[in-house]
């Protein structure tokens, strides 16, 4: 009978160990399972449900700082800017020199307008990764946004995001609207001809190519671009057809 209680206690103890080892496994497995649901909500622009994985990931694993960069990014698109820098003031604070986190923390300088903040982000950023493209582009839209606006650094922090990346989407466009404002309007069209052809679906480089085409006096080839601008849901578009184009 002793004999039976001391397997029995031994079986017992194996399966324990066995579902211990098991669950460990498992909430390995679970955070990323959990980080690849949030990329997949990331991508499909689903941010509530992105922010929702991401936590869960965190939860699992608190000090992985791609989880909580992801995550923060998912706020900022969001519009949870304020709750996006906690995620990235606490990867800094895990790795001081993680380049994407002082670039990704800069944009939300900038919508807070403290243009100074978000170039020293960027600074910091491109100290550590000198070919950090995100944080060129984020420094181009400091300068180019703060008042006043100071189109020709914008114009060099773009020129070396596309110097490193010629099909940067962002940089390219970006470019555009600074070679728009400096009255470059051949030159701002090409840029936003070289986005739409990445890609086909850029609101923006059409309703700003159609700007510049107004303004070099082709109101034609302008309405074309604010057209399908507005079916991308440029809602600006909709005036300037309202005005500017025949009805």
């Amino acid at each position: 009978m002793a004999h039976l209680k001391a397997k029995t206690s031994i079986m017992r103890y194996l399966i324990l160990l066995f579902l211990i080892s098991s669950s460990s496994f498992c909430f390995s497995q679970t955070a990323e399972e959990f980080y690849k649901q949030g990329l997949e909500k990331l991508e499909e622009k689903e941010y509530k449900d992105a922010i929702e994985s991401f936590s869960q990931a965190i939860s699992n694993d608190k000090s992985n700082t791609t989880y909580l960069l992801k995550r923060g990014e998912a706020k900022f698109k969001s519009g949870k800017g304020i709750l996006a820098i906690q995620d990235f003031n606490k990867v800094i604070q895990l790795d001081a020199e993680n380049s994407q986190a002082y670039a990704l923390r800069s944009a939300i300088y900038i919508n807070m307008k403290d243009y100074n903040g978000a170039i020293e982000d960027c600074k910091k950023a491109l100290d550590i990764d000198p070919k950090n493209e995100l944080a060129y582009v984020r420094m181009g839209d400091a300068y180019f946004s703060q008042d006043p606006a100071d189109y020709v650094e914008a114009m060099k922090a773009y020129n070396y995001a596309i110097n490193l990346n010629p099909k940067n989407k962002t940089a390219l466009h970006n470019r555009g609207v600074a070679k728009k404002e400096l009255k470059d309007y051949y030159g701002a069209i090409d840029d936003f001809n070289k986005a739409i052809i990445l890609d086909a679906e850029y609101g923006s480089a059409y309703m700003n190519r159609g700007i510049a085409k107004s303004l070099l006096g082709d109101t034609p080839g302008a309405c074309i671009d604010w057209y399908l601008a507005g079916e991308m849901g440029q809602t600006e578009a909709n005036e300037y057809i309202s005005t500017r184009c025949n009805q």
